[in-house]
């Protein structure tokens, strides 16, 4: 099965295209760019796996929570191609996204999250059991010490995304105070052959619910500052 991936909920875009288990991938900071640069990535990148458009079989998209504009940028494209070429589309958690790329060893939990301004983060916990990725804390607008906070028993923490980064002096002392060993990588984005599984082990799981793009919807968990403002008036 050919399988193509979108995520633009950072400012990471990340692409990752399986060709029959062969796998090619795109993943670069773009910023807020991602309406200038992600049709022109995706075009290479079927372009190095000597395919087109027309030979995806399905799709993956991530659906935030993250940057709006992003995430309507993925997801906006993403419906379209399925609607367009009539195959299936699995909405996946931005979070758990990046979270399956991470996954090393049981005994870790995986923190992602991501920048959400006004001191706070996008963020979702995870664990993997009997490689199952479990999610912990679902994905949401959190402080990072209430992310912190949430989770009994933490022993090892791995920390991902430029959420963690903006606030690693806070994950840093309470991770001292909770006696947490805690590691954060730096600049880290998806990897391809993850994502892709994780979006074909979705669809196998109940290939009727991704019949309908309809059904693939943008997963905000704020409003955006320009509802907050027209509340206001």
């Amino acid at each position: 099965m050919n399988i193509l991936v979108i995520d633009t909920s950072t400012n990471i875009e990340f692409l990752a295209l399986s060709l029959n288990g062969k796998i090619y991938q795109f993943s670069e900071n773009a910023g807020i760019s991602h309406s200038v640069t992600m049709f022109q990535n995706l075009s290479s990148i079927l372009k190095q796996g000597s395919v087109t458009i027309d030979d995806i079989d399905l799709i993956g998209v991530g659906i935030g929570p993250g940057s709006f504009t992003g995430i309507r940028i993925a997801v906006s494209t993403a419906r379209m191609f399925s609607q367009i070429l009539k195959i299936p589309l699995v909405g996946l958690k931005s979070q758990e996204i990046y979270a399956s790329s991470a996954v090393t060893s049981e005994s870790e939990t995986i923190l992602a999250a991501f920048d959400a301004k006004k001191s706070r983060v996008f963020g979702g916990i995870y664990k993997s059991v009997n490689s199952e990725l479990i999610e912990i804390t679902e994905p949401g607008d959190y402080y990072i010490e209430d992310m912190m906070n949430s989770v009994e028993n933490l022993c090892e923490l791995l920390c991902i995304g430029d959420g963690c980064g903006k606030y690693i002096e806070t994950i840093k002392k309470l991770s001292g105070e909770k006696e947490i060993n805690y590691k954060y990588l730096d600049n880290f984005s998806p990897d391809g052959k993850a994502v892709s599984d994780l979006t074909l082990k979705r669809y196998n799981e109940s290939p009727e619910t991704y019949i309908d793009y309809n059904k693939t919807i943008p997963f905000y968990t704020r409003k955006s500052d320009a509802e907050i403002a027209k509340l206001k008036k």
